[in-house]
């Protein structure tokens, strides 16, 4: 694999402005607001300093990209930065975010994120000519550690944005990915030879490898209707049994601790939904889908009615956050 050097630099610092373009109207559509990320600044940080580069906890994304083969970035913003966005995504102004980064803010900021990383994805999709999906986003809130995979590579490629909501700077951001999607992104084959000695003998391995995978839509459900049409990826069988908590929540109600004490047998509790309105389906206590309530013989059910895209689970987190 070739090493990263300046023409590298200089050739993914001319594709930062449509990167950070891209990823600002993703954002701005997300949280409703106006959006952007100045100051773009291409550098190179050695792995071994990404830790020195990025002290104490931080709120950051580990974010798997699929192209022609897979790349993890993390997307780390400043944890003032992060709670700002938090409150800003929950429906304030960004003049009153959380005192510390709780499960909640963590919540919405997953949202923020995954949206953050689809818009870097599209980016790349233009830029780079070919197929780019997110296949998952991990919100954390800890000090930045290099993935496994980065520990073998001596460089990671730092790209750095400012970001204001409605004008105003808020924090700085930062996307990192390997050497290898530092080269990929400059126009460079990344592909070692063992990785073509992998493909080569793929036929004889019951399963394909990652990059023959079937590429993975943005979208982390299909429409029912959509599905029994759509083959399941290879491999996907070894997962099929993992179990997963399907919640379907009828409303809910804050509070005071006074009011639960005082509550008796027959007391009526009024929920925060319309008799009719569709009840939501969480899975994994996310919110991914409505429906409407349906007997079965002597049993409860939901018909779905409704499957949520990301864009939607974020305000509906926000929602749940102030409600």
């Amino acid at each position: 694999m070739a090493s990263l050097n300046l023409e590298h630099i200089n050739t993914i610092t001319g594709k930062q402005d449509s990167l950070w373009g891209t990823v600002s109207i993703a954002l701005s559509e997300a949280i409703n607001r106006q959006a952007s990320l100045s100051s773009p600044l291409t550098t190179l940080l050695p792995v071994s300093e990404l830790e020195n580069a990025f002290a104490g906890k931080r709120v950051y994304g580990v974010a798997t990209l699929q192209t022609t083969t897979a790349y993890t970035l993390l997307i780390v913003l400043e944890t003032s930065s992060a709670a700002m966005l938090a409150d800003i995504a929950a429906g304030g102004d960004g003049s009153s975010p959380p005192q510390d980064i709780d499960e909640g803010s963590l919540q919405i900021l997953q949202q923020v994120l995954f949206v953050i990383a689809n818009g870097v994805a599209q980016s790349l999709a233009n830029l780079t000519n070919s197929d780019c999906n997110v296949l998952q986003v991990e919100c954390r809130y800890e000090p930045v550690e290099p993935p496994v995979e980065w520990l073998t590579q001596d460089n990671l490629v730092r790209l750095d944005a400012v970001l204001h909501v409605d004008g105003s700077p808020i924090g700085a951001m930062a996307v990192l990915g390997d050497e290898r999607f530092a080269l990929w992104l400059a126009g460079e084959e990344t592909e070692s030879p063992s990785a073509q000695a992998d493909a080569a003998a793929v036929g004889a391995s019951p399963f394909q490898t990652l990059d023959e995978a079937t590429t993975a839509s943005s979208q982390p459900f299909v429409p029912l209707a959509q599905a029994a049409s759509q083959p399941l990826p290879a491999g996907i069988e070894l997962i099929l049994d993992v179990p997963l908590e399907l919640t379907v929540e009828l409303g809910r109600k804050r509070m005071f601790i006074k009011d639960v004490l005082e509550l008796t047998i027959g007391s009526i509790v009024e929920l925060d939904r319309i008799a009719g309105e569709p009840v939501d389906v969480l899975v994994n206590g996310r919110i991914m889908a409505r429906g409407e309530v349906v007997v079965i013989e002597d049993n409860f059910g939901i018909r779905i009615t409704e499957i949520i895209n990301p864009q939607e689970q974020l305000v509906e987190i926000s929602r749940r956050a102030v409600a």
